[in-house]
């Protein structure tokens, strides 16, 4: 197995963006698959038990409904009671106009405008259920709805798919023996610009994915987990471009070190996920290959570099971490 420093880079800042329950890369399509499924399963379920939901909330309004109806015969027959007693001459005909004025202006009307609130809160409950159940859904799985669209969120950002590529590219580098040491995530700055292509003092630093170090030489690799459409679209800085220029910027940061052998030459090298990124004869140093040829790439090329110079660079790329 390669000996592996450090984690990469877009591996270490889609964690921070994450939620808490992402551990690592692999969790994001875990969890949105698992609160997908159970979402559905829930929905499923909800949608089984509305009808009978309702059944149930129609029931209730007719026991409203008929505790109006008794409501109104238990006033009516206070009154007559009332109407009863004053024909009796057991009430004065002073006191029984305004017991009966009481009780149809006060205690009815409060009693039966009680009832009839219910019955309006009832009918709208029944109406919301009929006419949308989706948004009676949202409202009682809202915490698991939010949870679902936050890893979403997480797992449509193009910054993911680089991330997974990263990943994915580094368990195939960790194939490689003993002899391989692969660094992840080096970002280097030098002490001062140089000139690109041209343009003076137009480069300076660089963010690299990989760089692997062996007998078989230094080998800076940019992986790119692009899909057909977003590696056909223009970019600011093309691919090829970006590990040409990050090649440069290590080149010339390991020649400037007198104990790495002695202007150690670094090969560029693409490597597409999906193979949909060719070589570009404009950046003809810049190779390019897919997660099934890296390996090889590197295993196949002669040695140039003694133990002790390997060990030299070794040591002189782990002080950059630092």
């Amino acid at each position: 197995m390669a000996i592996i420093y450090g984690k990469p880079d877009s591996e270490i800042e889609l964690l921070n963006r994450s939620p808490d329950s992402v551990k690592k890369i692999e969790d994001v399509e875990i969890i949105h698959r698992k609160l997908k499924n159970q979402l559905a399963e829930e929905k499923k379920d909800f949608f089984n038990k509305v009808p009978s939901i309702i059944s149930s909330e129609e029931i209730k309004l007719e026991k409203i409904r008929y505790e109006e109806k008794l409501t109104e015969q238990k006033f009516d027959e206070k009154l007559q009671q009332l109407e009863n007693e004053k024909a009796k001459g057991g009430i004065s005909s002073i006191s029984a106009p305004l017991r009966s004025f009481f009780i149809k202006n006060y205690s009815k009307r409060k009693e039966i405008n009680r009832i009839k609130d219910l019955q309006e809160k009832q009918l709208s409950y029944i109406k919301e259920w009929k006419e949308r159940p989706d948004q009676i859904f949202k409202q009682t799985r809202h915490e698991t709805i939010s949870k679902l669209n936050e890893i979403s969120d997480v797992k449509e950002d193009p910054f993911f798919a680089g991330a997974k590529g990263e990943v994915q590219a580094l368990e195939k580098l960790k194939q490689l023996s003993n002899e391989f040491h692969v660094f992840c995530g080096l970002r280097l700055i030098l002490a001062y610009p140089v000139s690109y292509r041209g343009k003076r003092k137009s480069l300076r630093s660089a963010q690299m994915d990989f760089i692997v170090i062996s007998k078989r030489g230094v080998v800076l690799v940019e992986v790119k987990n692009w899909s057909n459409n977003y590696a056909n679209q223009r970019h600011q800085l093309k691919a090829h471009e970006q590990v040409d220029r990050a090649g440069l910027v290590l080149w010339i940061a390991l020649k400037s070190s007198w104990w790495s052998p002695k202007n150690p030459p670094v090969t560029k090298v693409l490597l597409s996920m999906q193979g949909n990124i060719k070589y570009d004869p404009n950046y003809k140093f810049v190779s390019v290959t897919d997660l099934n040829k890296i390996n090889y790439f590197l295993e196949s090329r002669q040695e140039r570099f003694s133990e002790k110079e390997v060990q030299r660079l070794v040591d002189r790329i782990k002080k950059w971490y630092k």
